[in-house]
């Protein structure tokens, strides 16, 4: 029998649009565009192959975004995708959106964990070798301080957020004060003459994606906004358009100092262009800048992951326990349940592997949310919808296409760590199975 709990308290309707948009840049912008920009300039190996591909994956996500303003405010409820999906299609696909993104949200914080205890080993250098441990330790206490309360939790996101951008915007400022080296055109031209082929494309729009992945965080705390008819759209489109202007001017800086090939290997692009242009000393600045984006991400996954978690525990489709939330707005059960989740995958997975299996899951919620607009739609026109997504049926019909032929070249292109999400999300149909022969269960009516 799970663990159950009785009705409670509710989520706190205190959040605004700084927080909003604080989400959607500080949970998207983050260790991603730093550590594979070099490596996926590498593969495209074309400046302008790299800058469409940059370009085209945000138009994408835009495209995403008016669809998810649309269903976010018209049910506006926490849990993000699988509040949508469960009512567009019932509880076993919501089941499997939910299970689905709370991994996505899990993954990340594992391997953001992962990959910020490697950059406090550059600043310390007395801590390599021991990052699994402080993986663990970051993970702690991030979910030990959001812990304390929704209002110090979004304190942090709005401080790290902001000062994140500023220092991406003095990393780009940076880089352009200098002239690109003189070599710089011979290795585009051999570049370009090598060409780029369909795997090295495929597997770049699906590390892009990945990159480009949380832009959707501020509809999982749609219950908590103050005013969500509005503060929802703006952040969600306002928030995207930002993240592509900063991804593009980043890939703009590295390509200045840079060519595609000498970036390939590294695996911290940022630090190697301004430590070509300042000297060692610039591997510091970027690595602490590499440090709060790091943790300005981390931060936001262990707040999503809880709220998708209370959604559904409230629907039945999980512990109840998972509903309990504290006098200051924390749904703690789910809270440390991701949390602990996130110290299993820090200690086992690698993050590439773990990255671009995220990014299927994430293509999933976009096919299964493009699909619930239409359904909603025919089904229920009368559903109040304060934003109705720009361009219907075209855009989100699009929007809809591009996402089903990526999941299908995801596969074909970058085939295992598609079949690891393919096999997470397949893990859901026991224990849906399980929830649902449980006495004392919900029928599994939609509301």
């Amino acid at each position: 029998m799970p663990l159950r709990v009785s009705p409670g308290r509710g989520l706190l309707r205190i959040l605004g649009l700084a927080f909003g948009l604080a989400m959607v840049v500080g949970e998207t912008v983050g260790v991603g565009v730093m550590r594979t920009s070099g490596p996926t300039a590498g593969r495209l190996a074309d400046p302008t192959l790299i800058y469409l591909v940059w370009l085209g994956v945000g138009v994408f996500v835009l495209m995403g975004a008016n669809t998810l303003a649309e269903l976010a405010t018209a049910i506006p409820k926490a849990g993000g995708p699988y509040v949508y999906v469960r009512r567009a299609f019932g509880d076993y696909l919501g089941f499997v959106s939910g299970w689905g993104d709370c991994a996505i949200n899990v993954l990340a914080a594992g391997y953001l964990a992962i990959a910020g205890s490697e950059f406090l080993s550059e600043l310390w250098p007395g801590l390599a070798g021991r990052e699994r441990a402080i993986a663990t330790a970051l993970i702690v206490l991030f979910a030990g301080f959001n812990s304390l309360g929704l209002r110090a939790g979004s304190a942090a996101q709005q401080l790290l957020s902001l000062l994140k951008v500023l220092m991406l915007a003095a990393l780009v400022v940076a880089a352009f004060a200098h002239p690109g080296p003189a070599s710089h055109q011979a290795h585009t031209l051999a570049a370009v003459a090598s060409g780029a082929g369909f795997v090295a494309v495929v597997v770049s729009m699906q590390t892009v994606l990945e990159v480009y992945g949380g832009f959707n965080s501020v509809c999982y705390f749609s219950e908590e906004m103050v005013t969500p008819d509005r503060t929802l759209p703006r952040a969600l489109l306002y928030g995207v358009l930002t993240v592509i202007a900063i991804y593009l001017a980043v890939n703009a800086a590295l390509l200045h100092v840079l060519s595609p090939s000498e970036l390939a290997g590294s695996k911290l692009a940022v630090a190697e262009a301004l430590a070509r242009v300042y000297g060692p000393p610039a591997r510091i600045a970027v690595a602490a800048l590499a440090v709060v984006a790091t943790l300005s991400v981390l931060n936001a996954c262990l707040l999503l992951a809880p709220r998708i978690l209370y959604g559904m525990g409230r629907d039945d489709l999980f512990v109840s326990v998972a509903t309990y939330v504290t006098r200051r707005g924390v749904p703690l059960a789910g809270l440390w349940l991701s949390a602990a989740g996130a110290v299993l995958v820090a200690n086992l997975g690698g993050f590439d592997t773990l990255y671009t299996a995220s990014a299927f899951l994430g293509a999933c919620d976009f096919v299964l949310c493009g699909a619930a607009l239409f359904v909603l739609r025919r089904r229920e026109p009368q559903l109040r919808r304060p934003y109705r997504a720009w361009g219907y049926p075209w855009i989100p019909g699009l929007a809809l296409a591009t996402a089903a032929v990526l999941l299908i070249v995801f596969v074909i292109g970058n085939r295992r760590p598609s079949l690891i999400a393919i096999a997470v999300v397949a893990a859901t149909y026991p224990l849906f199975r399980w929830l649902r022969r449980t006495p004392g269960r919900a029928a599994g009516q939609v509301s």
